[in-house]
């Protein structure tokens, strides 16, 4: 309807990219953004004759957090962030406090160690293979979430001079306050960067949170993005 050629995907292990039960497989959530989404962007440079200008990159949730870890993404002019943020659990609400520590610290361990995956029912619609768990707990107990790991190769985050619209939804506390997604934007020093915090009720929503953007009842929205991709 915006007149844009769309590419989705799912991160090995998980959708149309897993490979027998979430429980056997090795995947990290690491490699959804070093190896898989930049695969994803080589193969979108490809089908657009090596031309990084008409790229724009929409990452809902892990897929805005993660999208820096592939090293390309520093080529690309246009970031949309839908509900993504950090997930270091200080800046949640304080009220979400309880229930985060008694996640990351009890239930995520005792689940990952027992089942060997995290059940899609608890929370995020979909099995998520131990390694992939293990990446978003450890991260999530640090004050700086990913940006805390020595090990990950943080350039592009850095590198990125591009256009970012994040935006946050002020009924979506379980995933993405609005503290962590000014946290993620910033992680992009270069970046020019607008944040637009959206209170649904305000504009006759009654939900959108977390998952709700992309909900067809909420299609009204989706102009929003028209900035960044026009």
């Amino acid at each position: 309807a915006m007149g844009c050629h769309v590419l989705t995907w799912d991160g090995r292990g998980i959708g149309e990219s897993s490979v027998g039960h979430a429980r056997n497989s090795s995947v990290r959530m690491r490699d959804w953004g070093t190896l898989d989404f930049e695969a994803v962007l080589q193969h979108v440079l490809d089908l657009t004759s090596g031309d990084w200008q008409h790229i724009s990159v929409i990452g809902h949730s892990s897929g805005g957090h993660l999208s820096g870890l592939a090293p390309s993404m520093r080529h690309v002019k246009n970031l949309i962030l839908i509900a993504s943020g950090t997930c270091d659990w200080r800046l949640y609400p304080k009220k979400q406090w309880p229930r985060l520590l008694l996640v990351w610290y009890a239930i995520a361990p005792v689940m990952l160690l027992t089942l060997g995956y995290w059940p899609g029912r608890f929370g995020v619609g979909h099995d998520l293979p131990s390694g992939v768990a293990w990446d978003w707990r450890n991260w999530s107990v640090q004050r700086a979430y990913l940006f805390a790991d020595t090990s990950l190769d943080l350039s592009a985050y850095e590198q990125f001079s591009g256009h970012i619209l994040a935006l946050s939804f002020s009924d979506d506390q379980d995933f993405a306050p609005v503290k962590a997604v000014r946290d993620l934007v910033k992680r992009f020093p270069k970046a020019d960067a607008a944040i637009q915090e959206y209170n649904p009720q305000q504009h006759g929503h009654q939900k959108v949170g977390h998952f709700g953007f992309f909900q067809k009842k909420n299609a009204d929205l989706w102009p929003m993005l028209n900035t960044r991709l026009s």
